[in-house]
């Protein structure tokens, strides 16, 4: 299937230069499609066979992959920020300002982040009507309490209109029998239960703001440390300290996309 985009947004997005810049050497006449000169900026073309010189040089397609993060603590998940760094700072590469993050983690939230420059795809993994289980490593004040469980999976009152999803609410022993099927846990995140806490499993498939502060703040209970470590079936890679990252591989993709399950 044809991928078509307007051809001053395929020059722009590859380097040539601004929208406006580019709409000047199309109408100098110094943009040539498929060897036939371009008269508009808005004429569609496909990246993928289409061949376009600009002055006599071709213009190839800059392949933008998807990036994993492990994303720290004290960077927003935005693409700029007038008063906080965000994980695109973190990314130095020459095209990662065409990286926006996939949904959201708190400030202080730490963990798996996608970026990416495919709509498309940020689309199908944020929307509520995908479910796509989202796996986070937490500690919680207080002592582990069986009857959580089932108040997490029979939804839990926010003081929104709805009651959220069932969610999988798990809990871990600090000393022993660690359950990391659903991600990475590693040794300095269990370090980080103290005395009067528990560290804890949960699975979501929804987004509303601050939401698993919120699901325990409903029983008294403060998030003293949040970490995210899966995003459907795809696990943050526990060689990557905070604040690094690496391109996700095409299996990995592959079951990232996978991951969802049936509303």
């Amino acid at each position: 299937m044809s991928n078509q985009v307007r051809l001053d947004r395929f020059l722009a997005n590859n380097g040539v230069g601004s929208r406006a810049e580019v709409k000047k050497l199309i109408r100098a006449g110094k943009v040539l499609i498929n060897g036939t000169g371009a008269v508009s900026g808005d004429r569609k073309m496909d990246p993928e066979t289409d061949e376009v010189l600009v002055d006599g040089k071709k213009i190839q397609r800059e392949v933008v992959p998807v990036i994993m993060l492990n994303k720290p603590a004290g960077v927003v998940s935005a693409t700029e920020d007038g008063r906080s760094a965000t994980v695109i700072d973190l990314i130095h590469e020459p095209w990662a300002k065409k990286l926006f993050p996939v949904g959201r983690l708190d400030k202080d939230t730490e963990g798996l982040l996608i970026l990416t420059q495919d709509g498309a795809m940020a689309h199908e993994l944020l929307s509520p009507t995908k479910h796509v289980r989202k796996t986070y490593f937490a500690v919680v004040s207080g002592a582990p309490d069986a009857s959580l469980i089932d108040h997490f999976r029979e939804g839990i009152d926010i003081g929104e209109k709805r009651r959220t999803l069932p969610a999988v609410l798990v809990f871990l022993s600090p000393d022993g029998g660690r359950d990391t099927s659903a991600g990475t846990i590693s040794e300095s995140d269990y370090a980080r239960c103290g005395a009067d806490e528990c560290c804890v499993l949960i699975t979501i498939t929804e987004g509303k703001f601050h939401q698993i502060k919120r699901m325990f703040a409903a029983f008294g209970r403060e998030v003293h440390f949040l970490k995210r470590i899966a995003m459907g079936d795809l696990a943050l890679d526990p060689s990557l300290s905070p604040g690094e990252y690496r391109p996700v591989t095409d299996e990995e993709l592959k079951r990232l996309q996978e991951g969802r399950e049936n509303g």
